[in-house]
């Protein structure tokens, strides 16, 4: 695995640009979202991803102009329809910019985290060691925060890479830059280092 791999897909298989060659753009009413309170899966929102074996670190610099409910820009792990995670920055009901994570194992588990010091604007880290993925995030992309620790389960076939959504509004351009994808292993899933 390479500092910038070569092989980026969208969420068919399909060869994509690689994130940081331009704008990411959703349509509106886009998400990734399964309800644990019933209904279909939603899987509209585009993904950029690209695929990882073994242990590694995925991290980027992300900025949108979230002005919409639920608007956001995300580190995304996919493992199937069903089984998923994503990263993101993403826009608050309180009109807000705040971390989120989604963790998907058939149904979605959601979890707001804390604002961030600059709207529109973060750094975005994926780890995994063996089976366990690590969320963080970061204001200057040195120092780390650990916002979630999980599994999904068997990583064989596991992707990574981007998403951009807008649920609720008419649509999302953002900007994904800086992005680092090494075949590194964490050394503290606690303290980021």
């Amino acid at each position: 695995m390479s500092e910038k791999p070569s092989e980026w897909q969208d969420v068919d298989g399909n060869r994509a640009e690689a994130p940081g060659s331009g704008p990411l753009t959703a349509s509106a009413r886009t998400d990734w979202f399964v309800d644990p309170a019933g209904g279909d899966p939603v899987a509209s929102a585009p993904l950029v991803l690209t695929p990882v074996d073994g242990d590694f670190q995925l991290s980027a610099l992300v900025e949108a102009p979230l002005s919409s409910t639920f608007d956001a820009i995300a580190l995304f792990v996919h493992g199937g329809p069903v089984t998923w995670a994503k990263l993101a920055l993403e826009r608050s009901p309180a009109g807000t910019d705040m971390i989120v994570t989604v963790v998907t194992r058939e149904v979605s588990d959601d979890a707001n985290g804390p604002t961030v010091p600059q709207p529109g604007r973060s750094w975005l880290r994926i780890s995994r060691t063996d089976a366990v993925y690590a969320f963080h995030h970061s204001a200057d992309g040195v120092y780390w925060s650990l916002v979630r620790l999980f599994t999904l389960g068997p990583v064989a076939g596991h992707r990574a890479g981007v998403c951009v959504q807008s649920p609720m509004g008419e649509g999302l351009t953002a900007r994904v830059t800086d992005v680092r994808l090494t075949p590194t292993t964490l050394a503290d899933a606690r303290d980021g280092s």
